[in-house]
């Protein structure tokens, strides 16, 4: 009855939650910026550049292959003529660009443009299309965003004190561009509703302490007692004499009921029952506190259908004493017939009931930090007016806090509104001030992070976010959480618009342990380390991986990047660096025998064979094959994540290089690449592909060192279409290390999604270009990223969506 009321006396009728569920299921397409007008007014930077630069380079070069509806790769360039015409087949014409600069096009053995003539064609395609897409002067469309589980969990942590990881009971969140926070794909189905509603009355409950919550007792389940038998499907056995016991804290003296729930399975010659029967002996149990038996009973169930027994102890000191099940007639005799042969003692739980003057005690002595922090006024035989006044001083700060902006005089008058229902049913203040707090979790206001237009359907109307909504934004970012005091301060002050304020405020952020979110939810997502806790490496080609190891890959990984973000250090590291971070179990796996321990330190790297993400374990690993290597992965992860340059999904019916279970050894591997890139339609993704991941073939599929495989040296040389050579992972590295314009480029933009919760849209390329180069400019620091981020155009301001008109 509480959570239905919760929904509607605050005014938060079913239907808003259901309205927002008609958000978008699936993974969403970047939205197109709005207008032909608008592309047409750009158009005119052209200046006749594209038909003096590119168009006879483009009829030279490509339009043999790629002409009308059947071109090759389905692109025709044969139809545009001028710059207008080429802006609405944009996504055809930067594949064109991209594939010349890179030369990937035209394929071997097909005429090709010099040097100069690439630059000149990838160039002015670039300059054209940047300077179009800047005078749209678009800062993009944000769609409402809820909390993903990883937000509520943080969210209800920050809020009231209390991490309860309610969320991970909660469906999956979508995935659209790589992460988990995309407002497009971010859906709200009933079986969520129905979550969120359990939720709320879970966190109220945990957060504040009303006296009709009063402990009545504590229950230690077969899982959480000691002995020497061992935990089964129907209790803690005990195959032979002994206890099934734990220790308890008694807070008071007191009258105590001890309660074992326990089954057996009788044993031995038949005898005389209590039931007037005859039968085997049943067990014989004896429930201890401290130690001592102050009961011994016949337990004459059987394990299937425990009863509870009962005992009433008088304890004259509190403290911990022990308490347990003890098994006293062990009985085995292999000559009966099965039935009688073998008595056993299942101990299914132990639990102490605490007398009622003990909880009343309780309650006042040991009110969580959680209830002290919220209910900062309790009256009592309170008058109508003093209640209303005491639930407005708790609530208003409260729900200030959950809702990231000020509550309306509406809002306040719901809630006391909510908090007196426990009035008029002759309930306590802390039960009303549960029931408003329900209210609260559940109102949208909290549950979604709303950034309302006055015009929504309209793609012209842009405005600046307000300081509310960059408070939201800037914590959301960097900790997955709500804004904490000193920032929501700030923005009741208006203070955030300034951007030396905005940027200190970032900064501080950044130093603070919570942005381990990011480590977490970016870092995790980005470079996908999540996939560690789940890829499976064949145990039996590779004894080496045990879960401890697995457990350390993501540690290392996650280590590393917390390191970069809270020291401030060059995003550069993430390509190579000179230190990594290891206990003794990843140490042994890298060949360090100098490292001891479970605890994780910072170790230099000396011998070369290490150094930034692309050399760790936890990559190495996701980026393999349960029996084997995987270039193709390896390769592929690198132009994804750490390039920017995904290649397109394979063609169709492409056979796979090997047979499950027959694994190829590393010569054998390469020559199979080679005659899969022999095949055109696979050959220009994967001459870059196959080579990056080839030059890390040192490295095996769970990410240790080797020099040769199956007893024969392995080649890790190539080269790549830009005709950049290497002979193994440190010359990678190199090589990519001199791509770190492409690097920055590629990162901040996987950042920028994130930040904005939306995939980086055409229009958002002038303002990647200027973080970009501030980044370079300001020495590769994380936090100039994070600058660059937070003092962008699609940061600071939104638009409506064209979505809307007719």
């Amino acid at each position: 009855m509480l959570r239905r009321a919760s929904l509607f006396a605050i005014g938060l009728p079913l239907a808003a939650l259901t309205a927002a569920a008609a958000l978008p299921q699936k993974k969403a397409a970047p939205k197109k910026p709005a207008a032909a007008p608008t592309a047409q007014k750009a158009a005119t930077v052209s200046a006749g550049a594209f038909e003096r630069d590119v168009l006879p380079l483009v009829q030279k070069y490509c339009v043999g292959c790629h002409t009308g509806p059947n071109g090759s790769g389905g692109i025709n360039l044969s139809g545009e003529k001028n710059f207008a015409a080429v802006l609405k087949g944009r996504v055809s014409w930067d594949r064109v660009s991209a594939a010349v600069l890179e030369k990937r096009m035209p394929p071997s053995g097909s005429p090709a443009p010099t040097d100069p003539e690439r630059k000149k064609l990838g160039n002015t395609l670039e300059s054209l299309f940047s300077q179009a897409d800047c005078q749209l002067n678009d800062p993009g469309r944000v769609t409402m965003r809820r909390l993903n589980r990883a937000e509520y969990n943080n969210t209800l942590r920050d809020l009231l004190g209390v991490d309860l990881h309610l969320a991970d009971s909660f469906p999956n969140d979508d995935v659209g561009y790589g992460f988990d926070n995309i407002g497009d794909v971010l859906s709200l189905s009933p079986l969520l509703m129905e979550k969120y509603l359990g939720a709320a009355e879970k966190a109220a409950r945990a957060a504040i302490v009303a006296p009709e919550d009063k402990l009545r007792a504590v229950k230690f389940t077969a899982a959480q007692l000691k002995g020497p038998g061992s935990v089964t499907g129907e209790g803690y056995l005990l195959s032979s004499n002994g206890e099934a016991g734990t220790e308890f804290d008694f807070p008071a003296p007191g009258e105590y009921t001890i309660v074992v729930r326990a089954g057996a399975t009788a044993a031995g010659p038949d005898i005389d029952l209590p039931n007037k029967k005859r039968g085997p002996d049943p067990a014989k149990m004896a429930i201890n506190v401290g130690g001592k038996p102050v009961r011994i009973v016949a337990v004459i169930t059987g394990p299937s259908n425990p009863q509870d027994y009962r005992t009433t102890v008088a304890i004259e000191q509190p403290g911990k004493q022990k308490l347990g099940a003890a098994f006293l007639n062990d009985f085995y005799d292999e000559k009966l017939p099965p039935e009688r042969r073998d008595r056993n003692l299942y101990v299914e739980s132990v639990a102490v009931q605490i007398p009622d003057d003990v909880q009343k005690m309780m309650i006042k002595r040991e009110l969580p930090f959680s209830h002290r922090k919220i209910v900062t006024d309790t009256p009592e035989n309170a008058t109508d007016a003093e209640w209303d006044r005491a639930a407005k001083a708790v609530l208003v700060p409260l729900a200030h806090r959950a809702f990231r902006r000020p509550v309306t005089d509406p809002e306040v008058q719901r809630l006391i509104g909510l908090s007196r229902l426990a009035k008029n049913q002759k309930q306590s203040f802390e039960r009303g001030i549960q029931i408003a707090l329900q209210g609260i979790l559940v109102s949208p206001s909290f549950l979604f992070r709303p950034e309302p237009d006055a015009k929504p359907d309209d793609p012209t109307a842009r405005r600046q976010l307000t300081d509310h909504e960059l408070a939201t934004r800037l914590s959301y970012f960097l900790w997955s959480s709500m804004p904490d005091d000193e920032l929501l301060g700030l923005a009741d002050q208006k203070k955030l618009q300034n951007p030396a304020v905005l940027l200190a405020q970032a900064k501080r952020l950044l130093k603070d342990p919570r942005s381990r979110a990011l480590a977490d939810n970016f870092a995790g997502q980005w470079l996908q380390l999540r996939k560690v806790g789940v890829v499976q490496p064949d145990t039996a080609r590779f004894p080496a991986f045990t879960e401890p190891l697995r457990q350390a890959m993501r540690t290392e990984a996650e280590l590393f990047f917390t390191g970069v973000v809270q020291e401030d250090r060059s995003i550069l590291e993430f390509l190579d660096s000179d230190y990594t971070y290891l206990n003794e179990t990843l140490a042994k796996h890298y060949g360090n025998p100098t490292v001891k321990g479970d605890e994780f330190r910072r170790v230099p790297l000396l011998s070369g064979q290490r150094g930034g993400v692309l050399s760790m374990a936890s990559v190495l690993t996701l980026t393999s094959n349960p029996g084997r290597t995987s270039p193709v992965k390896r390769g592929k992860w690198v132009l994804e994540n750490l390039l920017g340059t995904p290649p397109p999904p394979p063609p169709p019916n492409v056979p796979a290089l090997d047979a499950p279970g027959k694994p190829i050894e590393a010569e054998n591997l390469r020559k199979r690449l080679e005659i899969h890139r022999a095949n055109p339609a696979c050959a220009n993704c994967h001459t870059q592909m196959d080579a990056i991941g080839l030059a890390m073939e040192n490295y095996d599929a769970v990410g240790k060192w080797r020099t040769d495989d199956g007893g024969k040296p392995i080649d890790v040389s190539g080269t790549l279409p830009d005709g950049s050579k290497f002979d193994g992972p440190k010359d990678l590295k190199k090589v990519l290390l001199a791509k770190k314009g492409q690097f920055t480029k590629a990162m901040t933009e996987r950042l920028l999604t994130y930040a904005l919760g939306r995939g980086v849209e055409r229009t958002d390329k002038c303002n990647l270009e200027v973080m970009a180069k501030s980044v370079e400019a300001k020495g590769y620091k994380f936090s100039s990223m994070v600058e660059a981020v937070i003092t962008s155009q699609p940061f600071r301001e939104r638009r409506g969506d064209e979505s809307g008109k007719k």
